[in-house]
């Protein structure tokens, strides 16, 4: 189909699957969809109990604060939160898993 020289009525809408509307002007094109993200690899009750085994500090690391106004990621929980993922990540690619009773066991 040769493009036309002008979209009728100056309505350059190019179709909603992909590509250009009639006179060439405007074009779409669609974006891949986003992947789906996998959950979590164990519950956040054992992640969390294993970032408080990473924190070797005085009282318990993820209670909430009330006076630390800073973000999530630059508070002390939020690292060790990350760093426990890691840790958990980690046995995983090794091909070991974390159970909720808190022991590790080779992958099925």
């Amino acid at each position: 189909m040769s493009p036309r020289a002008f979209c009728p009525g100056g309505d350059h809408r190019p179709p909603a699957t992909g590509g250009s509307c009639a006179c060439g002007m405007v074009t779409r094109v669609p974006s891949p969809k986003a992947p789906a993200r996998p959950g979590p690899l164990v519950r956040p009750e054992v992640r969390d109990a294993l970032a408080r085994c990473l924190y070797d500090g005085p009282g318990d690391p993820l209670a909430p604060d009330l006076a630390d106004h800073r973000p999530d990621e630059l508070r002390m929980a939020g690292i060790l939160r990350r760093r426990a993922d890691r840790m958990i990540a980690a046995l995983a690619a090794a091909g070991l898993v974390v159970t909720d009773d808190g022991l590790l066991r080779q992958a099925a």
